[in-house]
């Protein structure tokens, strides 16, 4: 059995494409169950279920999307993104400490600006760290 570098890939977009598809093939059916002119309340009622039904799978899709930018981008973080998506590692060290000091640098001005609305609120904070 042989490795496939691309196997990452392939999963990732199908899952991508699955989720469209269901994205687009829903929306597709609640367009055509929109038009409500010449129906008794009966089959405007399923249809109402049906369209309901409709967008809780859209809703199901969407959040698994979010849910894989989450995933990627959490992986692009933490410096698991190499081998099959950036065809090697050699830069991703380095963007992380990068992202690591822009996060510690907001992280204390956020801490310092705050101990500076404390001391002018009349009340001085002492923040250890």
């Amino acid at each position: 059995m042989s490795y496939d570098p691309n196997a990452g890939y392939r999963a990732l977009q199908g899952r991508v494409n699955a989720d469209t598809e269901t994205l687009l093939k829903r929306f597709e059916n609640i367009a055509m169950l929109a038009p409500v002119e010449n129906k008794d309340k009966t089959i405007a009622a399923a249809e109402a279920y049906q369209i309901e039904t409709h967008a809780s799978s859209m809703i199901r899709a969407a959040e698994d999307l979010v849910a894989l930018t989450r995933q990627l981008k959490e992986a692009w973080l933490f410096g698991q993104l190499g081998g099959g998506f950036e065809g090697g590692t050699t830069g991703a060290d380095a963007d992380a400490v990068v992202v690591g000091e822009m996060l510690r640098r907001r992280g204390t001005e956020r801490v310092d600006s705050e101990v500076v609305k404390e001391k002018e609120g009349g009340r001085e904070v002492v923040m250890e760290g």
